[in-house]
């Protein structure tokens, strides 16, 4: 039964190919296109390899066994249960494509792809398949770099009186790179526009032609060369400072009273910052006052004339958001990865590679989110401490990883939780 119901499910597949099927209901193209006709073949492909990879790793002999928070990953019965998940999956792909609850295949790419960059590497939304391919080539890319720079460093066992120099390269390395890349858009297409029109001079006419008749392609060229003049000097300098504060052994000498004073002020500075402060200046704040507490110049006036009055707390405003971004996370970060990294030197948990990867990934994403989005971070970091140094301790693997898995959690449930308020 099982057998024959497998070969219709194939059949369904193959049928797609031969006979022009009705876009599904998902489909974001009305009508037909060719992408469709491929979508449900390749689906079925990609689960077959799966259900076959998941069979290998399970019959296998000794398989590698990572326990992460209590749980064993590539366990023989983990890979068995996941396989019998996609085989039960497999046998109700007609119902499902019935349903219209597969994306065409380039819409599932896009989004995965997005996913990946957004969850793993601290990146943004993406346009288009060129742009996520791009986003992600970008991410690995720098992770690959930074991945070299740390391998070289923790290879060999620290001493807490001496930091390595690479180490302190990486670090600040790091800085540079995702400040950099925390300010750049998904979008390759005005940045490969700005390449060819200084390297190739072909398109430099078409170029000039082109600006003759619509001024806004050169208004973002120019806005593409003046970020990345000002990336050239911003990144030179946080490279050199976050190199010299790494080598300078504090993170090392001044633990765990470093890590506790750094808490505080990030969830102190937060709460103010991203809570009480946006409060204070709304209509009715908490809903029990009638009026703002923190009122700007022309509250009472019924028609403003002049140019508007910038406020002590609007100025103070900005000042801790700067703070908080450029100096406070960027200093509690970076305390994690040194004390991570003298851990790995010493005691590897998971494998050099694997610890140094995650390592690595953590320290990129956290740092971009706190240089482009900063506002939900002290709640995470709350959290991260709260729940892994008090209620749950024994299973914590690091700040650092607990923090990044804490990021993505509270990242999904946020979006779970728009969802069901818009429904």
């Amino acid at each position: 039964m099982w057998v024959l119901l497998f070969c219709l499910v194939m059949a369904s597949c193959q049928y797609s190919l031969l006979k022009s099927v009705q876009p599904d209901p998902a489909s974001p193209i009305h009508g037909h296109n060719q992408i469709i006709t491929y979508s449900r073949p390749i689906y079925f492909c990609v689960l077959c390899g799966l259900i076959l990879l998941l069979d290998a790793g399970a019959k296998a002999r000794y398989p590698p066994t990572y326990i992460v928070y209590g749980l064993k990953l590539f366990s023989p019965g983990s890979l068995q249960s996941a396989r019998d998940f996609l085989i039960v999956f497999l046998y109700c792909f007609p119902a499902i494509s019935l349903l219209g609850l597969f994306p065409q295949i380039n819409t599932f790419c896009i989004y995965l792809l997005e996913q990946i960059d957004m969850l793993f590497f601290g990146g943004s939304a993406v346009s288009g398949m060129l742009s996520a391919v791009y986003s992600v080539a970008r991410s690995a890319s720098a992770a690959a770099v930074l991945h070299v720079f740390c391998f070289s460093a923790v290879k060999e066992p620290w001493s807490t009186q001496h930091i390595p120099a690479l180490f302190s390269a990486f670090c600040g390395l790091l800085v540079a790179l995702s400040y950099h890349l925390s300010r750049q858009s998904s979008d390759p297409s005005v940045l490969l526009s700005f390449i060819q029109c200084r390297l190739l001079h072909k398109f430099l006419h078409q170029n000039l032609e082109e600006l003759a008749a619509d001024p806004l392609p050169r208004k973002m060229k120019d806005s593409v060369k003046d970020i990345l003049k000002s990336d050239l000097i911003i990144c030179s300098v946080a490279a050199i400072l976050s190199f010299a504060v790494s080598a300078s052994t504090v993170f090392l000498s001044l633990r765990p009273f470093l890590s506790i004073v750094l808490f505080v002020l990030a969830g102190a500075v937060g709460f103010v910052t991203h809570y009480l402060l946006p409060q204070l200046r709304k209509h009715h704040p908490w809903m029990w006052i009638s009026h703002p507490v923190l009122k700007s110049k022309e509250y009472q006036q019924q028609e403003v004339r002049d140019v508007a009055h910038l406020m002590w707390f609007e100025r103070l405003y900005v000042w801790l958001q700067c703070f908080e971004k450029y100096i406070l996370y960027p200093a509690i970060i970076l305390n994690a990865l040194t004390t991570d990294a003298f851990s790995i030197s010493n005691y590897r948990r998971l494998g050099t590679h694997w610890d140094i990867f995650l390592m690595v990934i953590a320290g990129l994403k956290l740092l971009r989110t706190s240089f482009c989005n900063p506002v939900h971070q002290f709640t995470h970091l709350g959290f991260t401490i709260i729940f892994f140094h008090f209620d749950y301790k024994d299973i914590s693997e690091s700040f650092l990883l607990d923090f990044f898995m804490v990021s993505i959690l509270f990242s999904k449930a946020s979006r779970l939780a728009l969802f069901f308020i818009s429904v």
